[in-house]
């Protein structure tokens, strides 16, 4: 990594991130190399997990306390992510999948889970409090999580479905977003991500439970944010540690 590249915050989050996107669609062109949905761009982002997760240790660890062990009474806080992560196995889980196809989209949503939550909650919110404040940064960054989801176009979402699902991620990332900010800490974000993300890809999903199910996490996440901003350390500033 160029070290002027770490003298710019916003950058060098916009790197990590960019790289992400990059490893994910070459893993999906791979697909039909092993046969086996995913698994390319499972083992892919294992990669790039261990070698994400050693040099942020080593050279740029995020800040908010990073990878620490949470605070007993801080992560009380978290307790309302137990509700939106149970919605996401209301389904069932899809009898259609295979033991292997189940094993390799848990390897999938570790990898997405931490990746994400590194990234999003770590690189790029610590980068844009450090230079516009924590507001602004819970802001951008939450929606810039949503809108991410836009790419699920190329994978046979339609305009509403997407809608939907931008929607839900917007409110998700916020939610995270002033978690972390509030208790400083990532784990249990990605804890969270992890297993709402394997709870989407290996539970049924027809396509009207899932808008009832996204709108209902909007709701809860709505509700969850006005607690939340009650906690909010207005005149605190998030930095690098």
């Amino acid at each position: 990594m160029n070290r002027s590249l770490e003298g710019k915050p916003i950058a060098h989050a916009i790197f990590w991130i960019v790289l992400y996107i990059v490893i994910v669609n070459i893993g999906d062109a791979l697909v039909g190399v092993s046969g086996i949905t995913n698994l390319a761009t499972s083992l892919l982002l294992t990669a790039f997990s261990t070698v994400l997760y050693r040099y942020s240790k080593k050279h740029f660890q995020p800040g908010f306390g990073s990878f620490c062990r949470a605070d007993a009474k801080k992560a009380l806080y978290y307790l309302p992510l137990i509700a939106l992560a149970v919605l996401a196995y209301l389904g069932g889980i899809d009898t259609s999948l295979s033991p292997v196809d189940i094993l390799v989209a848990i390897l999938l949503m570790v990898n997405v889970g931490f990746l994400e939550e590194v990234l999003f909650r770590g690189y790029l919110l610590t980068a844009i409090a450090s230079k516009k404040g924590n507001r602004r940064a819970i802001l951008i960054s939450g929606i810039t999580f949503g809108f991410g989801h836009i790419v699920n176009l190329l994978r046979g979402y339609d305009a509403s479905e997407l809608a939907t699902q931008i929607a839900g991620a917007i409110a998700i990332g916020l939610v995270l977003a002033l978690l972390v900010v509030i208790t400083k800490n990532l784990i249990p974000g990605i804890l969270f991500h992890i297993l709402f993300n394997i709870g989407g890809s290996i539970t049924v999903q027809e396509s009207s439970s899932e808008t009832l199910l996204l709108l209902s996490i909007i709701v809860i996440s709505v509700l969850y944010l006005l607690v939340l901003f009650r906690q909010f350390p207005k005149e605190s500033v998030v930095t690098q540690s």
